[in-house]
């Protein structure tokens, strides 16, 4: 298994971030399985790219401060794919 990490992302509380996964040949990605800060997401917002089966995973950032998360692509049969590692630096909005 690889693991991908990327540096951190930076965002001000009222953005709207969208991490966005390719699908592998033949496959397509129908869900997230969504952890924050340790915390199991319900219903992780997905939005599918039509024909190419990848997706995007949609979080509105609602508070500063520091968010990790793991987002796990999950395909139409529920097998899942390499969780991705992201981190998330959020400040307050802006006066």
């Amino acid at each position: 298994m690889a693991l991908r990490i990327m540096l951190p992302s930076k965002a001000k509380v009222g953005d709207i971030m969208h991490f966005s996964f390719a699908s592998r040949p033949g496959q397509t990605i129908s869900g997230f399985e969504v952890v924050i800060n340790g915390q199991k997401i319900r219903n992780a917002e997905c939005i599918r790219n039509r024909g190419k089966g990848g997706a995007n995973y949609i979080y509105n950032v609602t508070a500063p401060g520091i968010y990790q998360f793991q987002i796990t692509p999950i395909g139409p049969s529920g097998e899942r794919d390499e969780p991705r590692l992201n981190t998330l630096e959020v400040t307050a909005e802006a006066d």
